[in-house]
């Protein structure tokens, strides 16, 4: 179990003539830790079938841009996540409101809307 908190796996991903170096999620560990207690920073989520899981914003200090794609990798959403405050009013749960397969976290805003694709280049 210490091996899957420990191991970062990293991809490339690309779109629009740009490629990046992300971290990837792909089970329960690395999906819980997510890029929570950092500031900077993009992750792909891979789940082995759609799902419907929402995302929450606990640890986080800064806005994300969730980027939440089907199993061809083309987007169906994209969402601007605010941080948890102390106050439980503002805490929100994330979703496309339909099942998806990839979730990109990224802090910084992506050239990447609804329709696009993206493509994945495998472990780096």
């Amino acid at each position: 179990m210490e091996n899957l908190l420990r191991t970062v796996k990293t991809e490339k991903i690309s779109f629009k003539n740009k490629e990046y170096s992300v971290e990837v999620a792909d089970n329960f560990f690395t999906r819980a830790k997510g890029l929570s207690l950092r500031s900077e920073g993009k992750m792909l989520f891979k789940f082995s079938r759609n799902s419907s899981a929402k995302i929450d914003m606990m640890l986080l200090s800064r806005p994300l841009y969730l980027y939440f794609m089907d199993p061809d990798g083309k987007i169906i959403d994209v969402q601007e996540a605010e941080p948890w405050s102390f106050d439980p009013r503002t805490w929100r749960l994330y979703s496309p409101g339909r099942p998806y397969r990839y979730l990109l976290e990224s802090f910084e805003e992506l050239d990447l809307e609804e329709g696009d694709s993206v493509q994945f280049s495998g472990a780096e």
